[in-house]
């Protein structure tokens, strides 16, 4: 009686994890890497970064496969401002009390304005390009701007960077801020997840990538009445099926229910997929393309079915 009632615990006990590709908007094969990833209802979310391009074509496309925008906020990349600076500058001047807040909050207002136009809608959630949210004086600017121009009825959620390896990348930038920024959206009632992933060198082969996944997923909460599946999305999209239709005994995933239970424990595993493409350069495109051909592989699915995982989206714990 007690291995049954074990075994049946552990099947209604899935996993909670959003995955987000970050950059969106910074080319066009990270885009389509964007669509086809939530066409096969493989990822439920993805920033964008407001300096970069987002067609027509695309929006409607990132409409239909019905993925979480976010805002990915920007003082190190492609936004045009003379804030912009590397990374370990940033870091340093914003710790040094340097940067001026009229100017950082007039920087985060015009990304804001540039997600709109983009996509004739608020940010259903908003991280950082190199996690720059949450640096001070940059996170104060932020919640204060959220606050402000959305209401405590209409807030974004946001990500925050709380390990759950305690590899020392991960420690590193969660002690850049993390905690303050966890604090202030606690205090202003923001909604996030509970921990954070997808760290890594961006030199990893097929084999040590999934091994990475499979490590960031077995370590990841489980909560209890949660059961396992993919986003809901065309089956004509999904010509392999999903992970779901594989075992004869488990039902199909497009009848995985909706909701969700209020105890639920979040892992976002942040990631960067690009579609192969000789038309297009920046510094991590090898890595980017191994991992969409990994996100889009059979052996991917079966580990989000071997791991009992439960794809979930921002709106969805919004809800």
């Amino acid at each position: 009686m007690t291995n049954t009632t074990n075994l049946q615990e552990k099947k209604d006990a899935g996993r909670a994890i959003i995955i987000n590709v970050d950059d969106l908007g910074l080319s066009p094969a990270i885009n389509q890497a964007v669509i086809r990833l939530a066409g096969r209802g493989l990822i439920g979310a993805t920033s964008f970064m407001a300096g970069g391009t987002v067609s027509a074509d695309e929006v409607q496309s990132l409409r239909e496969v019905k993925v979480d925008i976010g805002l990915h906020l920007d003082f190190t990349g492609i936004f045009p401002t003379s804030l912009k600076r590397p990374l370990p500058a940033l870091i340093t001047a914003s710790y040094a009390r340097q940067l001026n807040k009229a100017a950082v909050t007039d920087a985060i207002k015009q990304q804001f304005d540039a997600f709109e136009t983009t996509f004739n809608k608020a940010p259903v959630f908003v991280d950082g390009h190199q996690h720059v949210h949450q640096l001070p004086t940059i996170r104060q600017c932020l919640i204060d701007e959220i606050t402000s121009r959305y209401g405590a009825e209409n807030l974004s959620s946001a990500r925050v960077t709380t390990p759950l390896i305690r590899d020392a990348k991960s420690q590193i930038i969660y002690r850049l801020g993390g905690k303050a920024w966890q604090r202030l959206c606690a205090q202003q009632q923001v909604k996030t997840n509970d921990y954070f992933a997808g760290v890594y060198d961006f030199d990893a082969n097929r084999d040590e990538l999934e091994a990475l996944w499979q490590q960031w997923l077995s370590a990841a909460p489980t909560t209890n009445y949660l059961a396992a599946g993919l986003h809901m999305c065309q089956p004509d999209l999904e010509p392999r099926g999903t992970y779901a239709q594989y075992g004869s005994t488990t039902p199909p995933i497009h009848s995985v229910p909706l909701g969700l239970p209020r105890n639920i424990v979040t892992t976002l595993i942040m990631c960067h997929p690009a579609v192969a493409g000789h038309d297009w350069q920046d510094e991590i495109k090898a890595a980017r393309e191994r991992e969409f051909a990994w996100l889009m592989s059979y052996e991917f699915e079966q580990l989000l079915e071997d791991y009992q995982v439960r794809l979930v989206k921002w709106s969805e714990l919004a809800a």
